[in-house]
């Protein structure tokens, strides 16, 4: 599918002009195509790092983590279901050798797809491939590695890790209840400082702050809100599970994750958009030296 709005976005300004050149931004980088390759290599990332984490918790004898709480409302039940039941498969059945399995493919894969996406966004910005790509690649892909730990232990620690915790540690029933309910706060400061980073990383030439930060706002809430409507459209209306059967919940699981990746995306379009629209001609940026 095709569209041409140069006409109209020659005419227009300010806001209409932004949102019309992220419409038209969508067409012209192929987004939907990008952010299906991205989900590719995405799957291939997550699920030994996946089995690194879930080894390395079986090895120190914690109690099964679990996906529960106000976090659980960004995904459908059946996949919910699904990645609690892995988790607590790989759990019990820990050894050195899924450990070792999983942290050498959770460093090569995430490695592979952090290199593709900032190649995508680098071209979405319009920038040359610099001789700095590796380096930036590899300190995003630190940061990733950094961070989706970080992320993936909030959306993890509720209240039956807490209770397991204040059997050592003294922490009040009432922290534990809050805690279990406010801990997408953080969750989301971590999503938006990674979002940010990674606007920050991909393209070829430093990009000013306000070319970054409002593409990481919008992708997050963008992620959020389509995560909270596909999560009540799989529940209550989809039946994925009882249409396809078990690979029901592979489907839906990669339906949204291909969306989280248009979102993530559209982010680095919406930035070029706001640059375009207000950015000062004679402005020039700062190509990266590392």
């Amino acid at each position: 599918m095709e569209l041409d709005l140069h006409g109209q976005i020659k005419k227009r300004k300010g806001w209409q002009k932004v949102i019309l050149l992220t419409i038209q931004g969508y067409f012209d980088n192929k987004v939907g195509r990008n952010a299906a390759a991205m989900t590719y290599y995405l799957l291939f990332a997550m699920f030994p790092f996946f089995i690194f984490v879930t080894s390395l918790l079986g090895l120190l004898h914690l109690p099964t983590l679990t996906l529960d709480g106000q976090i659980t409302r960004f995904l459908p039940e059946d996949v919910v279901a699904f990645l609690n039941l892995a988790i607590e498969h790989i759990t019990k059945s820990s050894n050195n050798a899924l450990l070792t399995f999983g942290l050498v493919f959770s460093v090569w894969f995430p490695l592979r797809a952090v290199s593709n996406l900032m190649e995508a966004i680098n071209d979405i910005y319009g920038e040359e491939k610099s001789g700095s790509h590796s380096i930036r690649t590899a300190i995003l892909t630190a940061l990733t590695i950094v961070l989706t730990p970080a992320m993936l232990l909030l959306l993890l620690l509720g209240e039956r890790v807490l209770g397991f915790v204040g059997e050592y540690i003294p922490i009040s029933a009432e922290f534990i209840t809050g805690w279990s309910r406010m801990r997408f706060v953080p969750m989301a400061a971590a999503l938006l400082f990674m979002l940010s980073a990674v606007y920050f990383f991909s393209p070829s030439k430093i990009q000013k702050v306000r070319y970054i930060l409002p593409g990481a706002v919008l992708s997050m809430g963008v992620w959020m809100f389509f995560s909270l409507i596909f999560s009540y459209y799989v529940d209550h209306m989809g039946r994925y599970s009882i249409i396809y059967g078990s690979i029901g919940v592979i489907i839906a699981l990669l339906v949204w994750m291909d969306w989280s990746m248009i979102a993530m995306l559209m982010g680095a379009v919406f930035n070029v958009a706001l640059k375009e629209t207000y950015d000062k001609p004679k402005e020039m940026e700062i190509e990266i030296k590392i």
